[in-house]
């Protein structure tokens, strides 16, 4: 690394290494960083082609020092190779023909579609990267970006539900191994002696500010965080204004909140478990990615949390609802049991185990939570409470859980007695008035309810024939024509116009008419059951398998399996739930004991069907051609490598196709030419007073190690351009090596 004989000469490498390409390590990290605020809104497959990417262009830059395009063409075919590497990309194949520009053009989308919008968002975050390493050469605008990063991050981390911490930790080091790079470049630019003497020991300089700054990072991390003793101002704000303090879960990309259904405006959204049901409508695709196993000796939908306000375009919570505190360890949380004579109760046990590091806004259960045994993985700030009336255990902000255990009491149904009681005008241990609220809605929905249960003998009764009424007379599909809604009430546009839709439009419009009946009624959210997998390959073997008739097992749930249904209340029984949603039934224990059939097909068929489609999609999405293109994209980026590696050797080679027909003296000129631009890139800059050979003279002087090469140039170049006599292509050889010998130091 340093030249021989006493002469202190500067690593061309260590130079390129540290002062030129590790700032913009340093700028990965911290991008990195604020990325990662949207992990639990981005889809995984985006995570991975990023992290991808972003590993690809990291080891790039280590390996390539120069030739900015090519590392951008690398980058960019690296980005291309993750996402046809890690996304379900599906290659259509050549077409019969690519005649006219129509064909062409609809070639190009049918195959460019599915790299959206992975290709976009990677991209984007390689050229960020390089646009603030370029900007962060400047020690004052490299100052700024840190200090905006980091102030971004503590933003989101006081005014979002989100911990933040470690991503702040990691770019405050980031920020000082990066200010430690500019002080190295401004020490060599100010006191070159200085700097050269330092770098005959790159160790003794290194070894230091690592200790240094790896010691601030593990004690940053490292130390136990104290438990909360004031709330950040925009959580005590809200919580002073008796309003709900935002919290978020949701699967990456998935847009607005809800169920499989998913709620954003178009069919781009996701199936997935949200937070915001704030508006009803759109379209989404499933996602089967798992979220979570269930160990239950009782199969049943995991229930979330509920809303009460409805708005006409969606579901919004009740605000200053009374609230205790919850912690593993409580064998029983305050409930109100049922006190009507002849209904039973039974205790079912499940375990979670979470499977994604994505923030659980409450902890789900069968039917109402009795009791939560244990918990493992849970942040240390983590607060959770217990509204007894709406039965929820709920964090007050996000908290990421590995496991927890939950004990519930399901109403086993007992549909005689439940005739025998009221819904209307019922009495409870709480007010009843908020699930009757309606804002106000078109006639024909009251008008269709009454209709619907004008046979009903009893509320009962009345519930079950909106829910049969539902199931039988729309169309589910998860993309529903939007088209058709005229009406600004989701539940009437659903009922009269769209007349289909997924889970959110069923269970909305039934409690609606439930509520036009005057039958207390809440919505619900959670999780269908999901697929026992033991079940399913029971069946499959064709061998007489027969399923625990209680559905006990280990069932995995996904983000298609996100759901939402509806509970009316009975006086002395609580809430009883109803699955309005065509194709669904909810699993709930019954008085009377049925006998053993097999799994409910209406459930699980259509999803594992789905579910084996898709999966036998991704396995064979992978055609001959997406692999021709990803070995492509690899083995442009393996000769790219190689081509850069031997760099001298291309270089001879591309001069000498570059300039065939010039002379060795014409040649002689035309590089001194570009060795005096690239020497003003590197801060050599002439004055326009001095001619060639004082500038020469001064530059050798400043570095004196390299003054044979600077008068060696000279002399070929005068030679070559005032000597009137013809040189040989050794003179142009020797000229060349002088000038990338100065290039290599410099």
């Amino acid at each position: 690394m340093i030249a021989s004989a006493g002469r202190r000469v500067e690593s061309g490498y260590f130079r390129r290494l540290v002062l030129e390409r590790l700032h913009r390590l340093f700028v990965i990290v911290i991008v990195l960083q604020l990325i990662q605020v949207f992990k639990n809104y981005w889809w995984p497959e985006t995570y991975a082609v990023v992290y991808a990417s972003v590993a690809a262009a990291a080891a790039i830059e280590l390996l390539v020092s120069r030739a900015f395009a090519l590392r951008i063409v690398m980058q960019l075919a690296a980005v291309l190779a993750a996402v046809l590497i890690f996304t379900p990309y599906v290659w259509t194949g050549w077409p019969e023909g690519l005649k006219g520009w129509e064909a062409l053009r609809e070639f190009a989308i049918v195959n460019g579609k599915p790299l959206h919008p992975f290709f976009e968002i990677t991209a984007g975050v390689v050229l960020i990267i390089h646009y603030m390493a370029y900007l962060g050469t400047n020690k004052i605008r490299a100052i700024g970006f840190i200090l905006m990063s980091i102030a971004t991050l503590a933003i989101i981390d006081s005014f979002f539900p989100l911990e933040l911490w470690t991503n702040i930790a990691w770019a405050v080091v980031a920020g000082l191994g990066w200010l430690v790079v500019l002080h190295l470049r401004q020490l060599r630019e100010r006191h070159f002696e200085s700097w050269s003497a330092l770098a005959e020991r790159p160790f003794e300089l290194a070894v230091p500010a690592i200790i240094v700054i790896g010691l601030l990072m593990l004690a940053g991390i490292a130390v136990p965080r104290a438990p909360v003793l004031l709330e950040d101002p925009y959580t005590l704000w809200l919580q002073a204004q008796n309003k709900e303090v935002p919290a978020f879960s949701g699967e990456g990309g998935y847009i607005g909140g809800g169920d499989s259904g998913g709620t954003g405006s178009g069919p781009s959204s996701k199936s997935g478990y949200g937070r915001s049901d704030a508006k009803i409508g759109g379209g989404f695709e499933f996602d089967y990615s798992p979220v979570m196993t269930v160990d239950t000796s009782q199969r049943a939908y995991w229930r979330g949390e509920t809303k009460a306000v409805y708005t006409g375009q969606g579901w919004t919570d009740r605000k200053g609802m009374e609230t205790t505190s919850a912690a593993p360890g409580e064998a029983e949380l305050p409930a109100d049991k049922p006190t009507l004579d002849g209904i039973e109760t039974k205790k079912v046990t499940q375990t979670f185990h979470i499977l994604r590091k994505d923030r659980l806004p409450v902890l789900f259960g069968a039917g109402a939570i009795d009791g939560l045994s244990e918990w493992q993985g849970v942040n240390g700030n983590a607060r959770l409470t217990w509204n007894k009336e709406e039965q929820e255990l709920k964090f007050q902000r996000s908290a990421t859980v590995e496991s927890y255990t939950v004990v519930s009491d399901m109403i086993v149904i007992d549909e005689d007695k439940l005739r025998a009681t009221r819904s209307k005008e019922a009495e409870a241990p709480f007010d009843l008035t908020p699930y009757g609220q309606l804002p106000v809605v078109p006639a024909r929905v009251s008008e269709l309810a009454l209709s619907i249960t004008a046979d009903a003998g009893n509320d009962y009764d009345a519930a079950k024939a909106l829910e049969s009424y539902l199931r039988t007379n729309y169309l589910y599909t998860n993309t529903p024509d939007v088209s058709l809604q005229k009406s600004k009430d989701i539940a009437d546009a659903f009922l009269f116009e769209i007349k289909q839709g997924y889970c959110d439009y069923y269970s909305t419009a039934f409690v609606v008419l439930a509520r036009s009946l005057g039958l207390p009624t809440r919505w619900v959210k959670g999780y269908a059951t999901g697929s026992n997998q033991m079940d399913e390959e029971g069946f499959r073997s064709g061998l007489g398998y027969i399923a625990d008739p209680n559905g006990a097992g280990t069932y995995t749930v996904r983000n298609a399996d996100a759901h939402s249904w509806a509970e009316v209340y009975f006086e002395g029984v609580g809430w009883v739930p109803f699955e309005p949603t065509s194709g669904f039934t909810v699993p709930q224990p019954m008085a009377e004991i049925a006998p053993i059939a097999t799994p409910d097909s209406t459930v699980g068929a259509d999803d594992t069907a789905t579910e084996e489609t898709e999966t036998a999609t991704q396995k064979g999405g992978w055609s001959a051609m997406t692999w021709t293109i990803a070995g492509a994209s690899l083995i442009v980026v393996g000769v790219a490598a190689l081509l850069v590696r031997r760099r001298a050797w291309t270089a001879t080679v591309w001069r000498r196709v570059r300039y065939r027909g010039a002379t060795p003296n014409q040649r002689i000129v035309r590089e001194m030419e570009r060795l005096i631009a690239y020497l003003g890139r590197r801060g050599l800059k002439r004055s326009q007073h001095d001619t060639l050979r004082e500038s020469f003279t001064a530059w050798s002087g400043r570095f004196s190690s390299l003054q044979p090469e600077f008068d060696g140039v000279l002399r070929k170049f005068e030679s070559a351009r005032y000597g009137g006599q013809s040189g040989g292509e050794g003179d142009l050889e020797q000229f060349n090596a002088m000038a990338d010998k100065i290039r290599k130091s410099l």
